[in-house]
């Protein structure tokens, strides 16, 4: 049993994936360059003990994964090229970077990827040759459909994280505007609260937008969304986070991260803070 796989780019990657579906020493990987074309040759000793259906399954696996690795990124570039005039430049780079990445994820697009996987599989059932670039142009038709989600998607994500660093820059704005009116204020994340405290463990009292929002009677307002309002107003400058390990990735902490940035620490394990380092900017 054997195949041949042909590609024009990227042969160290292609033989990188084929080797991974076949690392043992049951089959025999060559590879060559043949009139400016890469050749992999993938054949499989008769004696062996892996059986036609698993070899052709591992080779049709392994052809997808060429063409999502090797080149999904160019057909992301042409589509947003043609497709997305409205874009800047800078945009269309991130977005075809934020969109291979979503496409490569083997958790994503599982139902379109497998009909690829199919269409694969049949055309290897009466070819022991795949040229994968002309296979991409003229056979594969699921191919574009995935690509389309994977740029959908991505445009999705860049558009949402755009409007969060927006956000970020509008509430920066509105901390450096603000007088100081603490040297430090500690943040005590507890039993899904927290409680504002200044350097002389006194109480800060965060509740002080509630009668505005009583008035407004705004159901949307959280009680993240008053943190945040109480600490831009009051823009103290340091602020000390004492919050355990199930806070930290809590989409408010990163927000004050973000906004409040180098006036943001960390308490090491102290009834307030005795020891305090830096937090690492987040997301």
């Amino acid at each position: 049993m054997n195949v041949t796989i042909g590609l024009n780019k990227d042969m160290d990657k292609a033989i990188e994936i084929v080797h991974g579906y076949f690392p043992d020493e049951e089959t025999k990987i060559d590879n060559n360059i043949y009139d400016s074309r890469y050749i992999i040759d993938v054949n499989l000793d008769s004696n062996k003990s892996i059986t036609y259906k698993e070899f052709s399954n591992s080779i049709a696996k392994a052809v997808l994964d060429i063409i999502l690795y090797v080149y999904s990124e160019d057909i992301i570039n042409r589509n947003l090229y043609i497709y997305r005039e409205d874009l800047k430049v800078n945009e269309r780079k991130e977005i075809a970077k934020i969109s291979k990445e979503l496409l490569l994820d083997r958790k994503n697009f599982l139902a379109e990827k497998e009909h690829i996987y199919m269409e694969i599989k049949d055309y290897l059932f009466n070819n022991t040759t795949i040229l994968i670039d002309g296979f991409i142009t003229f056979r594969l038709e699921g191919l574009d459909f995935l690509i389309d989600l994977a740029v959908e998607k991505g445009i999705n994500e860049f558009t949402v994280e755009k409007e969060y660093r927006e956000f970020i820059k509008i509430l920066q704005y509105f901390v450096e505007s603000q007088e100081p009116k603490y040297d430090l204020v500690n943040l005590v994340f507890e039993d899904m609260d927290y409680k504002l405290f200044d350097d002389k463990g006194n109480t800060i009292d965060k509740d002080f937008f509630s009668e505005i929002i009583t008035e407004i009677d705004n159901t949307n307002i959280s009680k993240d969304d008053i943190l945040i309002s109480t600490l831009i107003v009051i823009a103290p400058k340091r602020i000390v986070l004492h919050l355990d390990e199930k806070f930290k990735d809590e989409d408010v902490v990163k927000v004050i991260v973000n906004v409040f940035q180098d006036r943001v620490y960390t308490c090491q394990g102290c009834e307030k803070c005795n020891r305090e380092i830096k937090v690492k900017r987040g997301k």
